[in-house]
């Protein structure tokens, strides 16, 4: 290169080269750099590391999982009569997801659907929100869709994206009144059960048992949902059906209930009621309770109490006047007084004090106390029913008689302690174990208990009554005949005298006798259950189960009943009377009384064992003792039928759903 070419002036090109590159281009394009790796950066997470992802949801709109709820396990009784129908029907349905997002488009939807259906708007929205943790899942709006409604549905649904028509169930009771407190009902899971029973497999849509044996045989009723994965098209119509797993129905609960013996004692009992009811000038004898059972197993044949209720009501959807009224009830319909009403029980617990005064050697087998009539200690007296006195009885004669002052003596000398002990030995104060929601425990009341209760509901009450905690004398003396603090259920009363009739054995009472697969195999047999041995020995309950005897004999309280010959069937009975005073005394001074009574038949291996209640019925040898008796007569004229079982699974019935197009 020459000297002239190497200073000569340079091109414009050249010039602008070696200019330097001015600051605001430089963040400008490093700006630009920054932007583009971070776009880059982006797309690298879309399409790789999230792609999976992404591409999940993507397929959840077009593929879903829905769970296929079990058809409802079968109730029969002991039989194999049906007592419960799984009836079909259509219902109207909300697919939370699919509801119209937001505006013109989801007023449009409700409206239509209130239109239609009745349900308004703001329930569908509330609905929807409530359930959107399985949104997927539909979720009934009404059931039972009449013919007229299910076609005017089908007809609108391209016009409710969120809205499916389904088939449904009904639980129907085909025995609603006679075994409403047995049965109980079905309903939706309010959200304490979701929380507890979604672990497992329950939708926020599920129903499940709330009460009676609905409730304690859930785990066998239910049975396991199926799965079904479906296509959807954009509006959530089903396209396809990808894959199905059938749901397994849930199993068969047979009861131990008879149900033609359980119809006869509602139909006796209802009738004592009545006649008390009158006799007593129209304001008593309005409720009651019966249970009848196998002293020698535990099974319980009938359980009845009245006044009792129609489940369908809550089966169907009971509204809620009807319900309020249901609670404002003054008979208290919904309380199954066989289990959970509590009251003094008079002489039937005789037997008890007995036996505790025998086995703690307050008194022998040939121990005689005088009855002038009435037991005085210091200035107050405590009166026999039978003012005129029964002279000198020994314990058998004493229980046949029903002779208070006999036991007035024998609880005196033996004091609270040991009494309530041997209550306590006999059920009182406990659940029995019953299979069955809603049992009482009852009082068995000592010196003890008294300076605890009372103290406690001062404590709470602010009220004076409750002050005084002191047990008195007075409180053992009429603890003696079932009276003073002493609680017990209809069916405590009767565990006692099973309990005495089978020879000291207190068995577990027990509704349900077996559970099957809807196939027929056994799922889980009838097994009687020994709770414990009572602590009296063979020689003390004999003796007590010969004053029992002899009550039901000529001359014994309960004997003239026997005596009639409509009763004659029933072979060798014994039973105990009961009469107790609750309330507040009447301006001459008379309480109310509850009218009891207690038996089992024959008197040696006996088979069955019936209790009866008249609450404020009045006497028990007018109220209960005559039901008591027509219930075992019945019992005896059907006796092989009852205490049969049978081994073949029946088929249940059920309607499938009426309607539709």
């Amino acid at each position: 290169m020459g000297a002239g070419e190497t200073f000569g002036p340079r091109n414009l090109k050249q010039h602008d080269k070696d200019q330097p590159v001015p600051l605001r281009i430089l963040v400008f394009g490093g700006f630009l750099a920054v932007a583009f790796l971070a776009l880059g950066v982006n797309l690298f997470s879309l399409q790789i590391s999230q792609g999976k992802h992404f591409s999940d949801l993507a397929e959840g709109n077009r593929v879903r999982e829905q769970t296929v709820v079990a058809p409802r396990g079968i109730i029969f009784d002991r039989h194999g009569t049906q007592l419960v129908v799984n009836e079909g029907s259509f219902a109207v349905a909300l697919v939370p997801i699919d509801l119209a997002k937001p505006g013109d488009g989801r007023n449009r939807e409700l409206a239509l659907v209130q239109r239609l259906t009745g349900v308004s708007g703001d329930e569908v929205v509330h609905q929807a929100e409530a359930h959107m943790g399985e949104p997927f899942q539909p979720v009934v709006l009404k059931k039972n869709l009449d013919n007229a409604t299910y076609q005017a549905i089908a007809e609108n649904l391209p016009n409710l994206p969120g809205i499916r028509l389904q088939t449904d169930t009904t639980r129907h009771y085909t025995e609603g009144a006679a075994l409403s407190h047995l049965l109980g009902y079905v309903g939706k899971l309010d959200p304490q059960e979701y929380q507890d029973l979604h672990p497992k497999g329950y939708l926020l849509d599920d129903t499940t048992g709330k009460t009676g044996l609905e409730l304690t045989n859930e785990s066998y009723l239910r049975g396991t949902s199926g799965q079904q994965v479906v296509e959807t098209d954009a509006q959530g119509k089903v396209v396809q059906l990808i894959s199905n797993t059938d749901p397994v129905p849930g199993d068969n609960v047979y009861l131990s209930i008879d149900i033609n013996l359980q119809k006869e004692v509602v139909k006796d009992l209802q009738a004592s009621m009545d006649e008390a009811h009158n006799k007593l000038g129209g304001s008593r004898g309005l409720a009651g309770a019966a249970v009848v059972l196998n002293p020698q197993t535990g099974e319980v044949y009938s359980m009845v109490s009245l006044p009792d209720y129609n489940i369908n009501q809550f089966a169907e959807g009971i509204t809620t006047q009807q319900y309020q009224a249901l609670l404002d009830n003054p008979q208290l319909p919904l309380l199954n007084r066989a289990i959970g009403g509590v009251y003094a029980p008079g002489s039937t617990f005789k037997p008890v004090t007995a036996s505790a005064g025998l086995q703690s050697a307050t008194i022998n087998q040939g121990s005689t106390i005088n009855c002038p009539g009435h037991f005085t200690v210091g200035s107050s007296s405590f009166l026999c029913w039978n003012t005129a006195g029964h002279g000198s009885q020994n314990v058998v004669q004493a229980i046949a008689h029903s002779c208070d002052v006999f036991f007035y003596t024998v609880a005196d000398r033996m004091g609270d302690q040991i009494l309530s002990q041997y209550a306590s030995d006999f059920g009182v104060g406990r659940a029995t174990g019953i299979d069955i929601a809603g049992e009482a425990k009852g009082i068995v009341p000592n010196s003890d208990w008294k300076t605890r209760y009372f103290a406690e509901a001062y404590q709470q009450t602010g009220d004076p009554a409750w002050q005084d905690s002191k047990w008195y004398e007075g409180n053992t003396i009429t603890y003696g005949i079932g009276q003073s603090y002493l609680l017990v259920t209809p069916l405590q009363d009767l565990e006692w005298i099973a309990t005495v009739a089978n020879g000291g054995k207190y068995l577990r009472p027990q509704l349900t006798n077996r559970v099957t697969s809807v196939a027929g195999s056994m799922v889980k047999p009838f097994t009687p259950v020994l709770d414990h041995t009572v602590q009296a020995s063979p020689q003390v309950l004999a003796l007590v189960r010969e004053g029992l005897r002899a009550a039901a004999s000529t001359g014994g309280t309960s004997g003239f009943i026997w005596d009639q010959p409509q009763f004659k069937n029933v072979p060798s009975p014994a039973g105990k009377t009961g009469t107790a005073q609750y309330g507040v005394a009447d301006a001459s001074g008379s309480y109310p009384l509850h009218a009891w009574y207690a038996a089992y038949a024959p008197s040696v291996d006996p088979e069955v064992a019936v209790v009866t209640f008249v609450e404020g019925g009045g006497e028990g040898h007018e109220a209960s003792a005559p039901v008591a008796a027509q219930i075992m007569s019945y019992y005896f004229a059907h006796r092989d039928q009852i205490r049969s079982t049978t081994d073949t699974p029946p088929v249940a019935t059920g309607a499938g759903p009426a309607g539709g197009g």
